[in-house]
């Protein structure tokens, strides 16, 4: 019993790693053909028209995520202080005019852009 049981799970698991895989590779296959996630392609998900839930959760996932991990350096003390009331469409429209000042930065990596993004719009002292 304990056999077939420990079985179930060893299936299930792998069964949920492999989907896990693939849904991986259909969301970021620029990713899975080792492009990188460029500035481009998140305002390209950043400018989806309404309606388009899934662009607008990867837009705001991808800013947000990249806003919390500055805020939890201990470094950025001092350099950044991003307001409580900023929404997830105002950190995409921020990038996206932050970006259509630099072009030059579409093919940057898109983390790279969005950090110098909130450092140029929330400096402290400001």
């Amino acid at each position: 019993m304990i056999d077939i049981v420990g079985t179930l799970i060893e299936r299930s698991l792998v069964g949920l790693l492999t989907i896990s895989l693939c849904l991986i590779l259909v969301i970021f296959p620029a990713q899975a053909a080792g492009e990188r996630f460029s500035a481009k392609v998140l305002v390209a998900f950043c400018a989806s028209p309404r309606g388009a839930p899934y662009d607008d959760g990867v837009c705001a996932g991808y800013i947000t995520g990249v806003a919390d991990m500055m805020a939890a350096e201990p470094d950025m003390a001092g350099k950044l202080c991003l307001p409580r009331d900023v929404s997830s469409s105002d950190f995409a429209r921020m990038v996206r005019r932050y970006l259509a000042r630099q072009p030059e930065l579409e093919q940057a990596p898109a983390a790279g852009v969005v950090r110098e993004a909130l450092l140029a719009t929330f400096p402290c002292g400001s």
